[in-house]
């Protein structure tokens, strides 16, 4: 029996981060549950198109802090449709690495995570099969 595979959406500023990711994950055949995006706007549309419509359980979201530019809109637009995604865990990742910055994200009651870069290579493998590589 296949083990429950989950879902996880990557919003990155840095094209060669998810690249390196489907790379990644293409060579273990688990590609396919990976949502990379490098522009909020259109993963928001990709969200709202082909998540909600077709009722699909995204399970996390990863948030580059630098492609949410205005954070109150942003975190505002997913925060309304986290009622539709059935509650994702919301991982925020930032290259600042400093107490003003984390509290100002923490701020935000939908946001699980906060992991100041570099993520781990192996970090959404971990997320979409929930093993230790």
């Amino acid at each position: 029996m296949q083990p429950k595979r989950k879902k996880v959406l990557c919003i990155d500023s840095e094209p060669s981060f998810l690249e390196q990711q489907k790379k990644l994950l293409s060579t273990k055949e688990l590609a396919e549950f990976l949502y990379p995006f490098n522009n909020v706007k259109e993963a928001l549309d990709f969200i709202e198109e082909h998540i909600i419509e077709k009722n699909i359980r995204l399970h996390y979201i990863i948030l580059d802090e630098k492609t949410v530019g205005n954070h109150s809109q942003s975190f505002e637009k997913i925060w309304n449709l986290n009622h539709f995604l059935h509650k994702p865990d919301i991982i925020i990742t930032t290259e600042e690495k400093n107490t003003v910055t984390r509290n100002r994200i923490m701020q935000y009651s939908f946001v699980s995570v906060f992991l100041v870069k570099p993520v781990p290579t192996n970090y959404i493998e971990f997320l979409i099969t929930g093993q230790p590589q």
